[in-house]
């Protein structure tokens, strides 16, 4: 019988409800990957709950491809986010979301996402072994303990009406599906 897959579940807290929205469905994209041996479930903590039907290619500032995503998410119920193994942003981390999960006795990693996957490359480059949701929460942890997590140093550089905006989200998701897929 074969061994399940190890299960994490990815809270997205951004502080804007469209990156949020439509950076967790380009992780999802990323992570919808057979190479991707970790089973990986991701929601979103939206302030407004119907923005998560907004049609992608209503949005114009996004480019053809990214609004062509056809992942869909799920708004987080406070179940998920309770039993979230890892809570991140893209542009930022939604400190209210934090304190919830936190209120909720949860020690979760909180990072941002664009930040910290350069770290964990480097981390998981180094790391022998297979328990990769272990590894990526120690790694996760120092760098929160070293770097701001709530806000994105790579973000604050580009517009949300910018293309290269978008497709730094893009590479960032599939550079850490890439980083937790690695034995």
């Amino acid at each position: 019988m074969r061994k399940p897959k190890e299960a994490l579940h990815i809270l997205v807290a951004d502080t804007d409800d469209v990156v949020g929205l439509v950076g967790s469905r380009l992780l999802l994209a990323a992570l919808d990957n057979k190479n991707v041996d970790v089973a990986v479930k991701v929601q979103v903590a939206v302030q407004s709950p119907s923005a998560v039907n907004l049609p992608l290619p209503s949005l114009p500032q996004l480019p053809n491809l990214v609004a062509l995503i056809s992942q869909q998410v799920k708004v987080a119920s406070p179940r998920f986010s309770r039993r979230a193994s890892l809570v991140l942003g893209f542009s930022g981390v939604n400190e209210q979301v934090v304190s919830n999960v936190r209120s909720a006795g949860s020690t979760v990693p909180v990072i941002n996402l664009c930040s910290f996957v350069p770290a964990l490359e480097t981390d998981l480059g180094q790391i022998k072994g297979n328990k990769t949701i272990k590894n990526l929460h120690d790694s996760a942890y120092r760098f929160a303990a070293n770097n701001n997590v709530l806000d994105c140093d790579v973000c604050e550089r580009h517009r949300e009406d910018d293309e290269s905006y978008w497709l730094n989200i893009a590479d960032v998701g599939a550079r850490f599906a890439v980083a937790i897929s690695k034995k």
